[in-house]
């Protein structure tokens, strides 16, 4: 009987070892599999995000007809606005003329300076004060054909406006769309914007563009190329009306005084500096209307000397006007078309015998 169960005992543990044998088997069989899974399984590609390069941005923007600054193409066909402004002392300082792409300067009566300045690229919100218009104003106006904004003016202009076609905004007769600063006194306290004057052409019909080419433009001197310094000084009739422009290299402006004190614009304080300025010698009489005034006549049409400073330098050549409304040309002493650097331009329209002091 006890040898039975021993018999028993011993399948049993034998039974038992099988089992485990079996399980380990099972054990390591899996774990062979799971390994050989894991060596052989193709390894995962990392997802990388390939920036896609973008077409860099395409620029629309074209060069501008008054200063040959880069804009959009909706500048170029709003209309240039011309507008008589006065420089009697008690006149300045003067509003919106930092704004203006080009600035004619001459004389007017009693060796007073008045202006002429052009709008297309800036708006401004405030001009002036706006003045009466002279005769040599309209063959100006023709050329870039300008809206001309002004306050009245002697005969010799008023009986010539319409007659010449000039596109008017006579404040005598469009007071609405200029206004009085009460701060001043008459009649240097009439100003407008850019704003009133595109509102009052657009009331009056007229075009919405200038038919006018546009000048010519360059790329500013290096700096190695410019003067350390320079200085000139446009001689109209003295002391009061006889602005100096000092060179300043590292902007290549010119940076405008008069009377011995910085030009300044009345609204934002910035003193006036141009990077071009052109003086334009003509022939200059005093004539008497049939009121008895004298009044200032210069010769607009026609050539002439001309001298220009850019860059710090002096060129002197020739201007050429062919008739009131042609392009003035101006070229270089051996007939080289002018090129200006882009900004702001100043024309010192001087009679023949005056002078300029340039060192």
């Amino acid at each position: 009987m006890r040898k039975i169960k021993l018999f028993f005992n011993r399948i049993k543990l034998v039974l038992k070892n099988k089992y485990f044998l079996l399980c380990a088997a099972v054990i390591v069989i899996a774990g062979g599999a799971l390994i050989y899974v894991a060596l052989t399984k193709p390894a995962e590609m990392p997802n990388i995000q390939i920036p896609v390069k973008k077409p860099a941005p395409v620029d629309t923007r074209v060069q501008s007809k008054l200063e040959g600054i880069k804009v959009d193409p909706s500048v170029n066909n709003r209309k240039i606005l011309a507008v008589v402004v006065e420089n009697h002392p008690d006149a300045r300082p003067q509003s919106g003329l930092d704004k203006a792409s080009i600035i004619y300067e001459t004389l007017a009566e009693g060796g007073i300076t008045r202006f002429l300045a052009l709008y297309q690229e800036n708006q401004a919100e405030e001009i002036g004060p706006v003045r009466s218009a002279r005769l040599c104003f309209l063959d100006w106006t023709l050329e870039y054909d300008a809206l001309f904004a002004h306050v009245g003016g002697n005969v010799l202009a008023l009986n010539k406006i319409g007659p010449l076609g000039i596109q008017d905004i006579n404040q005598f007769y469009y007071a609405n769309y200029f206004w009085r600063d009460n701060s001043r006194y008459a009649p240097h306290n009439v100003y407008t914007s850019t704003e009133k004057l595109r509102a009052a052409g657009a009331q009056k019909k007229y075009p919405t563009t200038s038919d006018f080419k546009g000048l010519d433009f360059k790329a500013d001197a290096s700096p190695d190329q410019r003067p350390a310094s320079a200085q000139l000084t446009v001689h109209f009739s003295g002391y009061e009306f006889d602005p100096t422009y000092t060179y300043d290299r590292n902007n290549n402006v010119w940076l405008r005084s008069e009377a011995g004190v910085p030009f300044k614009d009345k609204v934002t304080g910035k003193q006036i500096a141009p990077k071009n300025v052109i003086v334009q010698y003509e022939g200059y009489s005093n004539i008497t209307d049939i009121y008895d005034h004298t009044l200032s006549n210069f010769q607009t049409l026609g050539s002439g000397k001309a001298e220009f400073y850019m860059d710090g330098k002096q060129i002197v050549g020739t201007w050429e006007k062919a008739d009131r409304k042609s392009q003035t040309v101006y070229k270089d002493s051996v007939g080289n078309p002018i090129k200006l650097d882009t900004g702001q331009t100043w024309i010192e329209v001087v009679p023949s015998g005056n002078t300029v002091d340039f060192r």
